[in-house]
């Protein structure tokens, strides 16, 4: 699985769950803990959330960090397998990322 088609898959369902809570992008960020901005660039996919940011945003929407990354037409009984390979799939995309920041720390940060 590609790292684009985790970020599209956390955009979409990020914005499903924040809806089925009737939260704004605003209030999401608000209980999370995090910018607005922040918030705006995760679901539009401009912007790679660390994993404390997911865990944040897991935590204010009361889920499971890896129900953000099934597949719309996943039922709610996921496998251990399905489960393993999404984490599979995010360690991977973690690893590049810190490969990323270690080259060039100055580009992102996860702070307000």
């Amino acid at each position: 699985m590609t790292p684009e088609l985790l970020q599209k898959r956390l955009s979409l369902n990020l914005k499903k769950a924040r809806k089925q809570l009737s939260y704004s992008q605003e209030k999401l960020a608000e209980e999370a803990k995090i910018s607005v901005q922040m918030m705006n660039d995760i679901e539009g996919c401009r912007r790679w959330p660390s994993e404390k940011t997911l865990t944040k945003l897991a935590n204010a929407l009361q889920i499971d960090v890896y129900t953000l990354f099934l597949p719309e037409e996943s039922d709610a009984q996921v496998s251990q397998l399905q489960k393993q390979s999404i984490v599979d799939d995010l360690q991977k995309v973690f690893a590049q990322s810190v490969e990323e920041y270690l080259k060039n720390p100055a580009v992102s940060s996860d702070k307000k």
